[in-house]
């Protein structure tokens, strides 16, 4: 025996870990969300490119976008252009689009729209190695002399070229600083900064590059950040030029990389970009199926969702079974109501979901209270069980099918739904209470019929409870702890809530 209960224990200790790994899986791995309502971030970055096109002239206009492995899941990359030739090209560390026309003039208007959302996004794609050497500038004059003065505190007060770099952004921001303010030229605009900083590290003989990125917050127009790079040894390194801070914040979409312009334009004149950004708002079970769509990886192809709708329907019906049966064992097992039959309740519970729930008890009601009396006549007849128990089954196809007309008559579509109710159970039903009523007495089974209602109504409430059904449906794993914790009742053998109740009397007694 204390094999079997250990056996038992091991037993739901896997279907608990079994089901808790799964769900934890596909949230925190599939980033599967966890509420059917949850939403996630979609930003959607516009560029508007203008320009005047010169006559007779070929045009192009060129103009860095973000890489495809930028950090974020791209949704949707539109070029919108009024017959212009759209090609994208890519050479490892910037994209580029290039807009071209044989011929045009006047005012163009190019557009550009990106799509982003954060959920499902890998880490963006790093350069995998940068230079780690770099040839001193030549510097001259009183320049040298002040990057030497500038450099030298610096190699003294720095550990690494993390510190390094950092103690040179601080160094170049001091305002009492003629050294910094020689490298600066009175021009404290964010480019010169980079400048004068990369300038100082190349005097260090430490490379650097210019990195341009995007805030993802709401702006009608957005310049692009300049941020600084350069790489370790180990790892790519971040810092802002002009703040000083250090670290590539999870907001910032990475543009381009180096020191040219975002837009150059042959063929044109007064060429300007306009960015801007918006934040909306969109469900992550939606998103997650456009993705999937798409053909971007997506837990939706490895889920339930993948099925055609109709079989999702079917499927949320069948799924939330086990969810009733387990409530009903509680109930008898834990509160100690008896019902008529072991899991009658479940099956009268789904039919609820067609009938709703007033009208379900009405009609169990009604069509329960017919078959009573008319088994009781067959009963005086003394007709055996099989003839008796057809003969009650037929009866209670045609008091479903007369209701049916009924309603369709009175104009109640609801009471259409009434044959939805599984006909061998009801039969199986005034069976029952038939039994229990003449072994028993009325007031027995009347109360046994009331506590099926109760529980076939609880169990209705639970499987339409919409964050139940999208818990289950979306994450199967449920199912498994469910079963650990039916394992778990089934070697249950103290006493239900009803038992106390009927027993206080005596406890009381023997005090």
């Amino acid at each position: 025996m204390g094999s079997v209960r250990i056996q038992a224990k091991l037993l739901t200790l896997i279907l608990l870990a079994l089901g808790a790994g799964s769900i934890a899986y596909q949230a925190l791995v599939q980033k599967v969300p966890l509420r059917s309502g949850e939403t996630d971030a979609v930003w959607a970055i516009d560029a508007q490119i203008g320009f005047d096109a010169r006559p007779d002239q070929p045009i192009k206009a060129r103009m860095f976008v973000p890489l495809q492995d930028n950090g974020f899941t791209t949704l949707n990359e539109s070029f919108i252009s009024n017959n212009y030739g759209v090609n994208v090209n890519s050479d490892g560390q910037n994209r580029q689009v290039t807009w071209s026309a044989r011929r045009d003039e006047g005012k163009v208007n190019l557009f550009y729209r990106l799509l982003l959302t954060p959920r499902f996004a890998q880490p963006p794609k790093q350069p995998e190695q940068g230079e780690q050497f770099r040839f001193s500038p030549q510097l001259e004059g009183a320049e040298a002399t002040a990057a030497t003065a500038l450099i030298e505190p610096v190699r003294k007060h720095s550990a690494d070229i993390e510190t390094f770099v950092s103690e040179t952004i601080k160094r170049l921001h001091s305002s009492d600083s003629d050294n910094a303010k020689l490298f600066l030229q009175g021009d404290t605009s964010p480019e010169n900064y980079a400048r004068a900083v990369s300038l100082l590290l190349g005097v260090a003989n430490i490379p650097t590059e210019l990195v341009y990125t995007i805030q993802l917050q709401e702006s009608k127009q957005q310049q692009p950040e300049l941020w600084l790079r350069t790489f370790d040894g180990k790892q790519w390194l971040y810092f802002n030029p002009d703040s000083g801070s250090q670290g590539l914040p999870d907001d910032r979409l990475i543009w381009w990389t180096g020191d040219e312009p975002l837009l150059q334009v042959t063929g044109g004149a007064k060429p300007q970009v306009t960015l801007s950004v918006n934040r909306n708002e969109m469900a992550a079970l939606q998103l997650s199926q456009s993705l999937s769509d798409q053909g971007h990886a997506s837990f939706i192809s490895s889920s339930f969702y993948e099925v055609p709708t109709a079989a999702q329907h079917l499927l949320k019906v069948i799924l939330m079974i086990p969810v009733g049966v387990l409530l009903v064992l509680l109930i008898r097992s834990l509160i100690g109501l008896e019902t008529l039959g072991t899991f009658t309740p479940v099956l009268i519970a789904l039919a609820f979901r067609e009938t709703q729930l007033v009208w379900g008890i009405v009609l169990f009601t009604v069509i329960t209270s017919i078959g009573l009396v008319a088994r009781s006549y067959l009963e005086y007849l003394k007709l055996q069980f099989m003839a008796r128990l057809a003969v009650v089954l037929t009866l209670v196809v045609i008091m479903m099918s007369l209701l049916t007309l009924l309603s369709f008559k009175l104009g109640f579509s609801t009471g259409l739904s009434v044959a939805l109710f599984p006909m061998v159970i009801l039969s199986m039903c005034i069976e029952r209470v038939s039994i229990v009523w003449e072994e028993r007495g009325g007031p027995d089974a009347v109360k046994i019929s009331l506590a099926t209602l109760l529980t076939a109504s609880l169990c209705y409430y639970a499987i339409i409870w919409p964050p139940l059904v999208y818990l289950v449906f979306t994450f199967p794993g449920c199912l498994l702890i469910l079963a650990a914790i039916m394992v778990l009742l089934g070697h249950y053998r103290g006493y239900r809530l009803l038992e106390l109740a009927r027993y206080r009397a005596l406890v009381e007694g023997e005090l």
